[in-house]
């Protein structure tokens, strides 16, 4: 981002692809829809790209990507709340296509064919996480998918870090909760 800021426009070219998956990734578990998620990701990497003077060198460029990532989702979820139609972004087939959570991953992170215990429980992981309240499905998703630290998402989510650690306790013991029953429907 240094690189950038001094007028090198290919570093955020650089900046760019080494991000991109991580939001895509970030936005899915958010939205469930790939679609949603490429064109967040694209408008969060346009917010950065016009705002590179705001951030601060001595600052992690991952926390100031995402903090710009969660302040895009939070106005995205308040122009939708303000709409006179609720729309779902989780449930499946809310398109009036009947596919579900597997079948809208992108071909990129989706499971592979064969392994077909994998397959159920990372749908079943899929759908437990979707039953999680926004706050803490985004702390278990920072923490669990982009792998940031919990000072890290205190940051970007502008909350203690004691509250970060609370959300994660809660979304964890939740998804245990729902997961608990799980059984492979195939066993080797």
């Amino acid at each position: 981002m240094r690189r950038f800021q001094a007028g090198d426009v290919d570093a955020f070219t650089q900046l760019y692809e080494l991000h991109l998956r991580g939001l895509l990734n970030f936005f899915f578990r958010l939205c469930w829809d790939a679609s949603l998620a490429e064109d967040f990701a694209q408008e969060v990497l346009l917010r950065v790209f016009k705002s590179a003077k705001q951030w601060e060198p001595n600052a992690k460029f991952t926390t100031f990507l995402y903090r710009v990532a969660r302040n895009f989702w939070i106005d995205h979820c308040r122009l939708l709340s303000t709409q006179k139609e609720k729309v779902s972004l989780n449930a499946p087939g809310d398109k009036g296509d009947d596919l579900s959570l597997m079948d809208r991953l992108p071909d990129d992170i989706r499971p592979p064919e064969d392994d077909l215990d994998r397959r159920e429980l990372y749908g079943a992981i899929m759908k437990a996480l979707d039953q999680l309240p926004e706050e803490q499905r985004m702390v278990f998703v920072l923490s669990e998918i982009e792998e940031m630290k919990y000072h890290e998402i205190a940051e970007v989510m502008d909350i203690p870090v004691g509250t970060v650690k609370s959300r994660m306790h809660t979304a964890v013991a939740k998804l245990q909760e729902l997961l608990g029953d799980y059984k492979p429907i195939h066993t080797p």
